[in-house]
């Protein structure tokens, strides 16, 4: 596949959009990446803030359901928690950040668990798994 646009999948809209682009998707699994900008609201000090970190999972988790509904209406996805979330590293100012997110199974009761894996310059710098809730609102 070669890289699409992630703004077509997310309703998110800039200046808060942490993805940039879906590298790669399946079934399960979605890679995206994203390039740290200075200016972003979610960059102070010159590096990515730990709310950045977790918004590029959300939206790497969004990336992926959009990508998979893309033929029907995409229905509105919560964060409904996160666990085991470790940050090792914030990401610099000129990072590329690639951040890998895994859906284990399918969803149950529309709650979907996904374990990511955040990485640049192929170093973890952030992990942990999140669940996403989809509502029965559309965009």
């Amino acid at each position: 596949m070669k890289p699409l646009n992630a703004s077509e999948f997310l309703p998110q809209r800039p200046p808060f959009l942490l993805v940039d682009r879906m590298l790669a998707c399946e079934q399960h699994l979605c890679q995206t990446d994203f390039v740290v900008r200075e200016g972003h609201p979610l960059v102070k000090n010159g590096v990515l803030l730990e709310a950045g970190v977790l918004e590029n999972i959300a939206q790497s988790c969004a990336t992926h359901i959009g990508y998979l509904s893309r033929h029907v209406p995409v229905r509105i996805g919560v964060v409904a928690s996160v666990r085991n979330l470790k940050i090792h590293k914030l990401p610099a100012v000129g990072s590329v950040v690639e951040t890998v997110v895994e859906e284990q199974g399918d969803p149950v009761f529309s709650i979907s668990i996904y374990l990511s894996k955040v990485m640049v310059d192929g170093e973890l710098v952030a992990e942990g798994e999140m669940r996403v809730v989809l509502t029965d609102k559309s965009l």
